[in-house]
């Protein structure tokens, strides 16, 4: 549930349409208009390439890559949508240029980012706009120099292969966590494994414990209760079981909430240094295997069983889950293994808000993360059906957060939603299923339920 706020705006393109407009071309305009990523990318694969209009689908694949990690290929598309479509992207040129730095600095081109959004702070001092908006690019600019200094990260030290990493499940007070052994420039300890982070994690203290390498810059953090401010250093190793990589960045966060009973937790149960998607990106693909308790990482990526894919990366470097009900709707989840308890949000609440209210328990969450505190008015549900893949899981006791503050009645929001996402999958949902496969090369997750004889 930690996950790092990137300044790349939420994109919506009005497509301006002629009236001879092919039908596909209305189609894909609608699909980009509704950020409906998981649609467009099965739109541009079963769609004749000269049936779409050639800007309308260098837009959409560049939004595709974007979304389902493929940051080399939106770079070079991206490239080409600002050198030679400027003027029928309008006034959506900024958010291409933005959309361009992220993946840039995704595939560790930090300086180029840089460079990129510095010419756009440049520019819009120069058009005289307001430095409220202005100042985030300028702090992402110093963030990319900082971390362009360091040379690359993530350098592998181990060889290539399979490898079986002892998976321990931490029970804090009936809060599970996925957690693994493990050292940091060769002191060893014991790491959480969070697909909510955005990045890898650590506190001041243990960054100084573990030898780290402190930058001289700023980062924000968004959580639970809002907006953390913080720092980066670097790991010059990092091993995971039989795994090394060389020069691995940390943010450095205090995770103290200035919730007295939030940090009397946090102090018993000190958090270990989190081990966050970066790395499980360059694993390409993360088995989580319950049957067994360990991690196995394939020494070649599962095929894809799905015929598509079901994961999206998003604005705020979480990962998005698509999943259907019982009744075959879609749903989208947050999906975050620092998270235990699967819960449904305020999107989802207002939309069966009648069925709720009538046969839901009334109770509360009180959630504790990067920023504070955040109590809610909930519901409890006896259970809820969520396939994930080809497997099915039945959740007892689901929770269904109405986004109310218990104290004020004010509605609240999310920092990883944003209204875009029916809840969160946590890893009470995953522990239904034998084994769960989390393929980040092909972006899909395949849950493998029980046999009886397990």
């Amino acid at each position: 549930m930690i996950m790092f706020k990137k300044i790349c705006t939420i994109f919506c393109l009005l497509v301006s349409l002629g009236i001879q407009a092919q039908n596909v071309d209305v189609r894909v305009g609608q699909l980009i208009n509704e950020s409906n990523w998981f649609e467009l990318e099965q739109a541009l694969k079963t769609t004749p390439a000269d049936s779409i209009s050639p800007f309308l689908r260098q837009l959409a694949t560049a939004m595709t890559h974007h979304y389902f990690n493929r940051p080399d290929s939106a770079c070079t598309v991206l490239a080409d949508l600002l050198n030679n479509h400027q003027q029928e992207l309008g006034d959506q040129t900024m958010s291409m240029v933005i959309l361009l730095s992220t993946n840039l600095a995704r595939i560790g081109h930090y300086n180029d980012a840089a460079d990129l959004l510095q010419n756009l702070y440049d520019q819009l001092t120069a058009m005289g706009t307001d430095s409220t908006l202005t100042e985030p690019y300028k702090a992402q600019v110093q963030q990319y120099r900082a971390l362009g200094t360091c040379g690359p990260f993530y350098r592998p030290l181990h060889k290539s292969g399979e490898y079986h990493i002892p998976m321990v499940i931490g029970d804090k007070e009936g809060q599970h966590s996925i957690e693994m052994d493990g050292g940091i420039n060769g002191r060893e300890g014991r790491f959480l494994f969070d697909t909510g982070a955005g990045g890898n994690m650590i506190t001041p203290k243990l960054a100084k414990e573990y030898g780290l390498r402190f930058l001289d810059t700023d980062i924000t953090v968004a959580g639970v209760g809002g907006l953390k401010e913080g720092g980066y250093a670097i790991a010059d190793t990092l091993r995971i079981g039989g795994m090394t990589w060389v020069n691995v960045p940390f943010a450095v966060i205090d995770t103290h909430t200035g919730h007295e009973e939030a940090d009397k937790f946090n102090e018993k149960y000190q958090l270990p240094p989190v081990v966050g998607l970066p790395v499980m990106l360059c694993m390409q693909e993360i088995q989580l295997d319950f049957a067994n308790r360990e991690l196995i990482i394939p020494a070649t990526p599962t095929p894809n069983p799905l015929g598509g894919s079901n994961l999206i990366g998003t604005d705020t470097e979480g990962l998005q889950l698509k999943t259907v009900d019982e009744t075959g709707h879609p749903l989208y989840f947050h999906f975050d293994t620092g998270f235990y308890y699967t819960n449904m949000e305020p999107t989802w609440y207002n939309r069966h808000r009648q069925e709720v209210d009538a046969t839901g328990v009334p109770d509360s969450l009180r959630v504790a993360g990067i920023g504070g505190v955040a109590i809610t008015r909930t519901y409890k549900l006896p259970q809820m059906k969520i396939q994930i893949g080809n497997g099915t899981a039945t959740i007892d006791s689901i929770n269904v957060n109405t986004g109310i503050d218990l104290h004020t009645g004010q509605l609240k929001t999310t920092a990883f939603s944003n209204g875009t996402e029916d809840g969160v999958l946590g890893l009470n949902a995953l522990e239904k299923f034998s084994k769960v496969i989390i393929n980040l090369k092909d972006m899909y997750m395949e849950a493998i339920p029980f046999t009886e004889k397990q």
